[in-house]
């Protein structure tokens, strides 16, 4: 019996082995306090251990189309409908929403509070030669971003202070906020930096600003039970109950997609 105790103890370990998914991430989720949260209450729930690649949306489906994650979280549908007419996804739901702002130096030099569109605030940046931050990593923020500056008609390089800095949401907020400079950012991660930055929220609202969420299962995933109790727990269990109770200031932070 003895020699078998060996071979018996790995067989009790392998067996007692912690369920997990991999999940590839927004850099808005992590920077809004959102992923922490949902992590935590998960794992609580399920027992089901998760492994964050905390990325940008792009960078996110590029990974899954390799299915080196099990379930995605990203917000810029144009790849994300790419993705899905691709075969590669099992579930692609969109369950939630907040807004993009554009956020600057309080004495705002391109006078971008007066902008009367997300449009016109980014021809008053080019007017002015204002500095602006830009994402530059192919995340959800840096798509709406080019989106906005082809909107406008203007090529953004074509201003001497537009910067490629590279970086995600939060840090870029403080790089914008060190260099006074203008920059795009998901309202939930401005919210939640904005008493330890030195910028001001001067523009938002209009329509071409809608920040979608989407959750999607990746077809083959590796753990593919624990990415669909992930989804279901998310888009339909307890983790949609926090999603509408998340507040940052008081304030909630994003909106249930019914």
């Amino acid at each position: 019996m003895r020699r078998f105790l060996p071979l018996l103890l790995l067989l009790a370990a392998c067996s007692r082995a912690p369920q997990r998914l991999v999940l590839g991430t927004t850099t808005s989720m992590q920077g809004s306090g959102l992923l922490a949260i949902v992590v935590r209450e998960f794992e609580h729930d399920t027992h089901i251990q998760v492994q964050p690649l905390v990325v940008g949306s792009g960078q996110a489906l590029r990974l899954a189309g390799k299915s080196e994650v099990d379930v995605t979280i990203t917000h810029d549908p144009v790849p994300e409908r790419a993705f899905v007419a691709s075969g590669k996804s099992e579930l692609y739901r969109q369950f939630m929403w907040n807004d993009f702002i554009i956020a600057g130096p309080r004495d705002d030099p391109a006078d971008v509070a007066h902008a009367t569109s997300a449009r016109d605030a980014f021809r008053r940046i080019a007017a002015a030669e204002a500095r602006f931050a830009s994402r530059n990593d192919e995340s959800g923020t840096h798509a709406k971003e080019l989106a906005l500056w082809n909107a406008a008609g203007i090529a953004p390089q074509s201003n001497p202070h537009y910067m490629k800095l590279g970086q995600p949401m939060a840090q870029l907020l403080r790089s914008a906020s060190e260099l006074r400079a203008y920059t795009l950012s998901d309202r939930a991660t401005f919210d939640q930096l904005s008493r330890s930055i030195d910028l001001a929220l001067l523009y938002s609202g209009d329509p071409a600003l809608r920040n979608v969420y989407a959750l999607t299962v990746v077809k083959g995933a590796h753990e593919r039970d624990n990415a669909r109790r992930f989804a279901s727990w998310l888009l339909r269990g307890r983790g949609r109950d926090l999603i509408a109770g998340y507040r940052i200031h008081g304030k909630p932070a994003f909106h249930l997609i019914q």
